[in-house]
């Protein structure tokens, strides 16, 4: 008898172990394939990598918008160095996403099993630079997991801002690092709430720039206030949930476990 619930005991070990597995469900995490697909421009680097245009690279700008083709719909992207986003640095590889106004960018994916998904990525603002004050400033923005029949599952509000440095004014600042290497690489961590996965579902994740409007001395919206959120290494990692048959085994499992350990006591 000792020796089926020793049986059971290492099976559920083996279905513990394939419920922590946690698998990646988004493509292109980090905007390089789509950089590729939609053939951003870039000035190769000694090292290899391919940057944005620079202070004395003015001819074209890589910030683009996002193009059909790739995994990722809306928004924008931009390489490392790109004068337009103040000469910020992916977090990983040689491009990241953008976000301003009240842009939405997004990708879909369908379930292939009942899961809990976590979302990890990273945000920072653009710098404000030399007469641009208003470049810097916080940006508020949402990210939302749609089904197909419209069901929202809110992942958090957030707010980005400059790493480093103060977030309105010019490079002239004293003390301001923003352009410092150290400020041009700084990202900021985030983690979203827990969303849960049916399989067979198809799911949007979107993120959702949120910048205010801007009104007249009457009330009336007169356009969108110019801030942006840059986006990089979007992570959705995703754990099975276990099936009710699954649970049962665990538990018995458990039950073989204790009954061992008495009967090495005794």
């Amino acid at each position: 008898m000792m020796k089926g619930f020793l049986k059971l005991l290492c099976v559920s070990s083996a279905f513990s172990c394939a419920l922590s597995a946690q698998a990646q469900v988004l493509l292109d995490s980090s905007f390089e394939v789509q950089a590729q697909v939609q053939s951003t421009p870039f000035y190769s680097q000694p090292s290899g990598a391919k940057w944005g245009a620079g202070w004395n690279n003015w001819g074209w700008s890589s910030w683009q918008a996002i193009q059909p083709g790739g995994a990722w719909t809306g928004g924008a992207l931009a390489r490392t160095e790109e004068y337009a986003t103040g000469w910020k640095w992916a977090h990983s590889g040689d491009v990241f996403g953008i976000i301003k106004d009240r842009q939405t960018m997004s990708q879909t994916f369908t379930a292939t099993g009942d899961s809990v998904g976590t979302l990890n990525w990273f945000d920072a603002n653009r710098s404000s630079w030399r007469e641009h004050t208003w470049y810097g400033r916080p940006n508020d923005y949402s990210v939302t997991l749609t089904d197909s029949l419209g069901n929202v599952q809110t992942i958090g509000n957030f707010t980005s801002q400059v790493f480093l440095g103060s977030e309105a004014n010019s490079w002239t600042n004293t003390g301001d690092d923003r352009f410092s290497l150290a400020g041009k690489k700084g990202w900021y961590s985030r983690t979203g709430n827990p969303v849960n996965l049916v399989s067979g579902v198809t799911y949007t994740l979107s993120f959702n720039s949120l910048s205010p409007y801007n009104y007249d001395s009457s009330g009336n919206v007169q356009g969108i206030d110019d801030r942006t959120t840059l986006l990089d290494d979007v992570q959705f990692s995703v754990t099975p949930v276990p099936e009710p048959a699954t649970v049962t085994v665990l538990g018995l499992g458990l039950l073989g476990s204790s009954l061992a350990r008495r009967s090495r006591k005794r």
